[in-house]
């Protein structure tokens, strides 16, 4: 695999997944946070294909602002730094419609250079049985490879099951116009109901390529 392959790859889930609330999903969903309300998230990934490999760690804060938006600045390992916000614009009941942003710096050659920026249509709505539907449909910019590319996902996501809805089984498509689409089963189980939650996913290429990637993160509300 090719470095610069492997780094758009990384791109890739790196922009579906800037500022979400929904981890392990790569799917962003609709939701803003309460004003003065946070999210302390934390997470690590394994991305493995054809004997390459990269791992990420990364670390974000994000809070409520009001006015129906919320900001987050996220420290992604090695060496990258992104800002990234949503504002939601419409609601009828459970039915939401919100959009994302990103940007993001990469520290190359000594020196901070913008890597990415992105926007993202996110619509979540109610499904049958408890579950709720995630779409998102997107552009994202890498500078430094000097690519454009659609982004899109398409998760379903369950509101809780067990006592007091502590497991959250969850699952989705998601992919760009640049490549086959990844499919992903992830699980968020609630430590402390509405206050820690840890994580796991698991996510496949389609199209017989032996692409994987593998998550584990935990979030913590206050």
């Amino acid at each position: 695999m090719h470095r610069p392959r492997a780094i758009a790859i990384v791109c890739l889930l790196s922009a579906l997944g800037a500022a979400r609330a929904g981890r392990p999903l790569q799917a962003e969903d609709a939701d803003i946070m309460d004003p003065r309300a946070c999210e302390l998230e934390g997470a690590h990934s394994h991305w493995r294909e054809q004997g390459a490999a990269q791992r990420q760690t990364s670390l974000q804060l994000g809070c409520g602002i009001g006015g129906n938006s919320e900001v987050a600045l996220q420290l992604i390992r090695p060496r990258e730094l992104a800002l990234g916000g949503k504002t939601q614009f419409w609601r009828d009941g459970e039915t939401r419609v919100t959009v994302a942003w990103n940007l993001a710096h990469r520290h190359v050659e000594a020196a901070w250079r913008r890597s990415g920026a992105g926007l993202v249509l996110v619509a979540s709505a109610p499904l049958a049985g408890d579950w709720v539907l995630h779409a998102n449909l997107g552009h994202q910019r890498d500078e430094l490879l000097h690519r454009r590319s659609t982004i899109w996902a398409l998760a379903a996501e369950h509101n809780g099951l067990g006592e007091g809805g502590r497991w959250q089984p969850m699952a989705e498509l998601f992919g760009d116009d640049q490549g086959r689409p990844w499919a992903n089963a992830a699980l968020r189980v609630a430590l402390r109901q509405e206050r820690l939650f840890v994580d796991v996913s698991m996510a496949r290429r389609l199209g017989g390529v032996n692409a994987r990637l593998a998550t584990a993160g935990f979030k913590l509300a206050f």
